[in-house]
This record gives structure tokens, sequence and C-alpha cells, in this order.
């Protein structure tokens, strides 16, 4: 594979025809230049680009190369912290408006479907927030509660009910909530790109972004054989800023999931999952997966921070799916592949403006593809001259994520993690036992 090629994945395999950019090779001018062509960066040059503002987006490989063109492709409201955590810590009003600000990212993705005039890129609707242990009596008043602070949909499903779509007894109740929906994703990237330059954009691909210097009252960022000079500069890449910014790339852990689709699998998949939303357990690191293609089933979880794809990916991902559907028998792995998500120690986005002119808009690893529309949202408002939704993610900062030392450290968190999940199941499986007996 040529280093900028597209991985091998069902989504490559199945996307839309694009052309190569061409890398930038001069000087340019522009009011805004977005570094990273994933969904944060291409949703700020889009909606930055409809206000008339003249905007050079900047990619180092292919636009969705990364974790934007790897991932479940689930598209809800939340954040990767848990709301009653953010309710704590911010206050009941302060958490509801930034879930207010994901429920718009939700909205921005669905019309921009819409307006694109592509409703083939939109797989499914609804989404199940599956439990793998029992929440007990009160689940579905404290899940009204919690929906009714936050003005949120989402509704609890007794077991019974969820066991009605999806046979498995490795779950008990669930989370649904209606407006979540799950998307092709890097079809929609090359949509979004597409429409930036329909609006005026321009958008160089094969180009990194190797250095940001202070420009007069603006910002120069140099490339390897150019540099654009704006008044705005929006660092929206992954983990990998680096040398453009070592200080949002120190604050941000690159952190590893996996997914896979499946072979065809005919009439017994149907049998086993008779739901056309997204699904994901509400474990510490759970899986995440959808009914693809018909017959198909994606299957997404594990996390890690060592980057490097294990060599028994495919096994390891089988494994998963039968270890909750058995019933699906032979089950073939037609793609697996890794996906590198940006993780802030704090779970949530790092979104704002760092210096005057110099905005951050990353680390959405864990949270879903509306929250980086939430996030460029913010952000565009902000260079429109509104701050009062990128001032919303403030209190969550861009400290140092701890390096290697930082990886380490997250990795045993995920280890102690698992094993507490692990432990959860394995408890109540022994009390249910001890009450049969």
């Amino acid at each position: 594979m040529a280093e900028n090629d597209y991985p091998a994945s069902w989504y490559a395999a199945t996307r839309d025809e694009s052309r190569a950019r061409t890398p930038l090779t001069a000087r340019e001018e522009a009011d805004v230049a977005v570094v990273g062509g994933g969904f944060a960066g291409l949703h700020a040059a889009r909606l930055l680009a409809r206000q008339g503002k003249h905007v050079v987006v900047l990619e180092r490989r292919r636009i969705g190369w990364g974790a934007s063109g790897r991932n479940g492709g689930f598209v809800g409201a939340g954040y990767a912290q848990r709301s009653g955590a953010l309710i704590d810590r911010l206050g009941l009003d302060h958490a509801r408006r930034l879930y207010a600000q994901s429920q718009r990212g939700v909205a921005i993705v669905r019309e921009a479907i819409v307006e694109l005039g592509r409703p083939d890129i939109l797989m499914g609707s609804g989404k199940l927030s599956v439990s793998r242990t029992d929440q007990g009596a009160g689940f579905a008043d404290r899940t009204r509660t919690l929906a009714g602070q936050l003005g949120a949909t989402f509704e609890p499903w007794p077991a019974v009910r969820v066991r009605e779509v999806l046979d498995t007894r490795r779950y008990h109740q669930a989370i649904h909530d209606p407006t979540s929906f799950h998307i092709h994703p890097l079809n929609f990237a090359l949509a979004l790109a597409a429409d930036i330059e329909r609006n005026g954009g321009r958008i160089y691909e094969s180009t990194e972004a190797l250095e940001s210097t202070r420009d007069g009252t603006g910002w120069r960022l140099r490339t390897p054989n150019g540099s654009i000079r704006a008044q705005h500069v929006v660092l929206a890449g992954n983990a990998d800023l680096g040398a453009v910014q070592p200080r949002i790339a120190r604050a941000v852990l690159p952190v590893a999931t996996y997914v896979a689709v499946t072979e065809k699998l005919g009439t017994r998949l149907g049998e086993a999952i008779r739901w056309a939303g997204a699904i994901s357990d509400t474990r510490r690191a759970g899986d995440y997966y959808r009914v693809v293609d018909g017959d198909r089933l994606l299957w997404g979880g594990r996390i890690t921070t060592d980057t490097n794809e294990p060599p028994r990916l495919r096994e390891m991902m089988r494994g998963d799916i039968l270890s909750v559907y058995p019933q699906l028998g032979e089950v073939r792995i037609a793609y697996a592949w890794p996906g590198i998500m940006g993780y802030a120690p704090h779970k949530m986005p790092q979104v704002g403006e760092i210096e005057p002119g110099l905005w951050v808009c990353s680390a959405f690893g864990g949270h879903g593809l509306a929250q980086t529309a939430a996030g460029a949202d913010a952000v565009a408002s902000g260079i429109l001259g509104d701050p009062a939704r990128w001032q919303l993610f403030v209190p969550f900062g861009t400290g140092w994520a701890g390096g290697p030392a930082g990886r380490a450290a997250t990795q045993l968190a995920y280890w102690g993690l698992q094993v507490r999940d692990w432990w959860d199941e394995k408890r109540q499986a022994q009390n249910a036992e001890t009450l049969r007996t």
C-alpha cells in the first residue's frame, strides 16, 4: 500500500470515487487555514466556507484517511465522559448546555446529509446502549430523570424488550435514543470535502503542516513545499499534530480501537439481530456494532494504547462476536482494521481558542461523529464572533497527557476497567446461579 492509499476496510471497498488532490506547492493567503481533513476539520471548513470565508484545508494523507474514515459510523448526542460526571463537576446548567451542543452536532450531520443530496449515506436510525449487567429496579426512573435534566430524548428499555430485538442472554436493560443514527463515514467525509470546494474552499492532500508561527496579526503555516498565511488557524488533527503545535500534541493520547466486517451471513444474522439501528454496550471498554449491506455485521471494540495492529486481529474480532451471538456459528471476517483515535485524559474534546487566532478542535476519540460537528460549530461560531459555544469547553483545558508515561498509565487504566467489567458480570452470574439453586 502506498503511503497515502486508503487502508483496506469495508468503507474503502465501498467508497465513492474521489480524485486525489494535489499537494500545496506555493504560498497562499486565506481567511482560515484548517489542519486536518477528518470530520472536525471538514465540518469547520464547510461551516465557514458557507459563511463566505476563504478556507484552505491541509491534509497529510487523504480526506478521511484516519479515524474519520474507519470508525463505527455512529451519530448521537452526549460525550465519552458520563453525563452524571459532567453534572457533578460543572453543575446542571453547564452540563445541559454542553449536551445541547452535542445535539446541535447531531442536527448538523443530519442536515448536511440532506443538503448534500446523499440519503444513501444514512444507513439506519436509532441506537441502543445495552447493559451486560442487571441495572436493578430503579433503572427506568434514573434514566428518565437524567433525560429530563439534560433535555434529552433517550428512554429506558426493559430487558424483555431488548431481547425481542437482540437474541442474546448477555444483555439486560438498554437506553434507546431514537434521534441517533449511523452512516457510511468515509463517503460522508468525501461528500463534505466536495461541498467545501463547491463553496470556494481549497483542499490540499499529501500536505503536512510542519510549523505554525505568528505573522503580524495572523498566522503562517509552513509545509514541505509551500506555506499559508491566514488570520485564523484551526488545528483539527487527530493524535498527530506534532511539530505544528507541540502543546496540543502533548495533550492528546493516540488510542487504538478495531473494527471488523463479516462476510454476508444470510438469514441467520436477521434472526439474531432484529434491529436496524446502532448498538453498543455500556461496559467501560465495550463493543459497538450494526448491520450493514443487508446481512453483514460491522463490529467494533477493544481499546489499547498499543497502536500496532495485532497479528490475530480477525480471530480476536470473530471471538468477540461469537461471545455475544454464538448462534451465528461459522463467521468469516471479510475486513478487519485498526483506527487510531485522539483521546484526552479528561474524556472530553479539546475545543477552543488557545491563542488569538489559533484554534483547536481535536480529541474526539470515543465520542462519536456528532461531537466533531459540535466542536467545529463551536469553533466556527467563535471565528465568526460568537464565543459562547466554544467557551462551554474551557473547563477541560489542554493539559499535558503524560507522553509515554501517560500512554502506559492509560493502558493500565483500561486493563483495570476490563477486569472490573469482567468481575461485575461474573459476580452477577454467580448470584443468579445461587438463586436458581
